[in-house]
Order: C-alpha cells, then sequence, then structure tokens
C-alpha cells in the first residue's frame, strides 16, 4: 500500500511540474529590436496631458538656456535613398506566422556628418491590408533596431521585427518605413509587404479533393464494368435475359469489385498522387493563398485538382444504362 502511496505522490508531483509554466524569457524582438515605432502608438500619441505639458516646458527651458547664444550653423543637407533591395521588401510569413527579421538598408549623400547615426528615427505606419478581399485586421506595430551607419558613413542599416498574430488571416499586409534624420535631412522611404497563407484552408481543401477525386475514379471505373455487364447480359437467351440484365445494372457488384481488384487500386492512386501535386503547385505558386477567403480559395484549389484527373471528361462521356 505504502509503495503505491509513493508512486502515486511521484507522479502528482511530476504532474504538477510540467503543469506549470517555464519562465517567461525576452521576446526575439526586445533583444533584436528594442526601440518602438517613433511615430508612437496611438497609446503614445494621445497620451495625459499633464506629460504634454511636461515636454512643452522642458522645450521652453531648453530655449531659454540657449538665448544669447551664437547661433550654430545650418547643417549640411543630406539625403537618404532606400537601396534597390529595400526599396519593395516582401516577406513571406507562410502559414506558421513566425517572428520575422527584415533588414532595410538606405544610401546617405553625400557622407554622413558627425554625430548624424543618433538622431536619426524609424517611422512606420499601419499594416493594411491589400487583398481585394481579404479582411482587415490590426496587429501589434513593428520595433526597430538602432540605425548603424557602415561604409564611410555613406550606409544605413536597421532591422525591422514583425510578430504578426497567430490568428492573422491570409493576405498581403503593406506598410511604409521611413529612416528619418535632422531638419535638414530628406528622408527614405520604403514598402514592406508581408504575405499570410492560410495553411489549414489548404489541407482541408486538398483532402476534400483527394476524396472527391477517388469517388470519381470510382464512378468512371465501375461505370465501365457495369455497362460491359449489362451489353453481355443483353446477349443471353431470353428466358434469363431480364434477369440477367437487372443483375448486370446493380451498382453494388461493380463497385466492389473495382475495390478488390489491385490493378484498379494502382492507378487510382497515382491519379490522386497527380491531383495532389497540381494542388500543392497552386499553393505554392500563391504566397498569400487563401486571401479571397476559405470558401472561394477551396472552390478554386479544387477545381485545379479534379481537372488533373479529368473529371470533365467523366462527366460529359455518355453515361452508362440507368
Amino acid at each position: 500500500m505504502r509503495r503505491r502511496l509513493l508512486i502515486f505522490s511521484l507522479l502528482f508531483a511530476f504532474a504538477v511540474q510540467v503543469s506549470q509554466p517555464a519562465a517567461a524569457g525576452p521576446k526575439p524582438a526586445e533583444t533584436v529590436c528594442p526601440l518602438p515605432n517613433a511615430a508612437g502608438s496611438v497609446a503614445e500619441r494621445t497620451a495625459s496631458p499633464a506629460l504634454a505639458e511636461a515636454g512643452k516646458r522642458h522645450k521652453q527651458k531648453k530655449g531659454a538656456k540657449q538665448q544669447g547664444k551664437k547661433k550654430p550653423a545650418a547643417h549640411k543637407k543630406v539625403t537618404l535613398q532606400a537601396e534597390a533591395a529595400s526599396a519593395s521588401k516582401v516577406v513571406n510569413l507562410g502559414d506558421d506566422r513566425e517572428f520575422e527579421e527584415v533588414t532595410l538598408h538606405a544610401s546617405i549623400s553625400p557622407r554622413a556628418p558627425p554625430g548624424f547615426e543618433r538622431r536619426l528615427a524609424v517611422v512606420a505606419e499601419p499594416f493594411v491590408n491589400t487583398s481585394d478581399t481579404g479582411e482587415t485586421v490590426s496587429f501589434a506595430e513593428p520595433t526597430f533596431s538602432k540605425p548603424k551607419i557602415a561604409g564611410n558613413g555613406k550606409r544605413a542599416t536597421f532591422t525591422m521585427c514583425v510578430d504578426a498574430p497567430n490568428d492573422l488571416p491570409a493576405g498581403k499586409y503593406t506598410t511604409a518605413v521611413t529612416l528619418e534624420g535632422p531638419p535638414s535631412t530628406e528622408p527614405a522611404v520604403m514598402t514592406v509587404t508581408l504575405n499570410a497563407k492560410d495553411g489549414h484552408g489548404f489541407v482541408f481543401a486538398a483532402i476534400l479533393t483527394a476524396v472527391l477525386s477517388f469517388l470519381i475514379l470510382l464512378y468512371k471505373s465501375a461505370g465501365e464494368r457495369r455497362a460491359v455487364k449489362i451489353t453481355k447480359a443483353e446477349t443471353e437467351p431470353i428466358e434469363v435475359r431480364e434477369q440477367k440484365v437487372a443483375e448486370a445494372k446493380r451498382w453494388r457488384c461493380s463497385i466492389w469489385e473495382c475495390i478488390k481488384d489491385l490493378g484498379w487500386w494502382v492507378p487510382t492512386l497515382a491519379a490522386v498522387v497527380t491531383a495532389f501535386t497540381a494542388l500543392y503547385a497552386a499553393y505554392a505558386a500563391n504566397p498569400a493563398w487563401g486571401e479571397g477567403g476559405l470558401i472561394s480559395s477551396a472552390i478554386a484549389l479544387i477545381g485545379t485538382g479534379l481537372a488533373a484527373i479529368g473529371a470533365k471528361a467523366v462527366f460529359t462521356q455518355s453515361a452508362p444504362n440507368p
């Protein structure tokens, strides 16, 4: 009895230990991209009046200290321009919605002046669904790494971190990212597009297509065997012809013969695999598959799979005798 109690106690302690959540460590975005959107979130843009008033007093105090001092020379104009690979960046999330890091580059002309790196900031617009029939969804604003100057002051580099929600609908989501500097700086504007797929919808459509393809091929083969039986039964002597024809018209016998025939299974499975290959090719070619909704996307995918097995020819050929 004591041994059983000891075993149960150990199992209970193990279950409690497993059920406890693991200690939450820092998110990838907190380590790679610690800087928030310079435009500020909606909450930051509508901050309390007290904070706004404090900032105003700080600016006034700073301005008072600078009165009487010699006005600094105007900064030389600097132009930031997005590099070709960063001007229009496309990121394919696939169907897993994993955390993504997007590295962006901008050229600096002429070279960056001293202290220019500390005055750079990144502003991103909210992501907008650009799909014609896609559902509009808002999610967390991206965060950024600190911009760095490289290439002898000729290049600015920073990382954009995107953590899309797991329930993000399939579609294309676009944002404009602006790298800004001091007032004398011409900013660089870059476009980032996220493509998200509906992987679960594809699995559903693929299974449904496989089932429909199997049934259509079974109907085709059973119908051919049934037609042969009916033709043969019509040549029987007149006294048994009616009975033989009635037996030949039974679908169950012809279907069962197909199922028991290994020679029927091999080409049928090969045709189903061919249909699946066509489905996957269509799915892989569209980085935002499912953006039009599950029903319409699934119907289009099923049509592709049935066309691969020649379903139209099956139903338009001469129908077997009833």
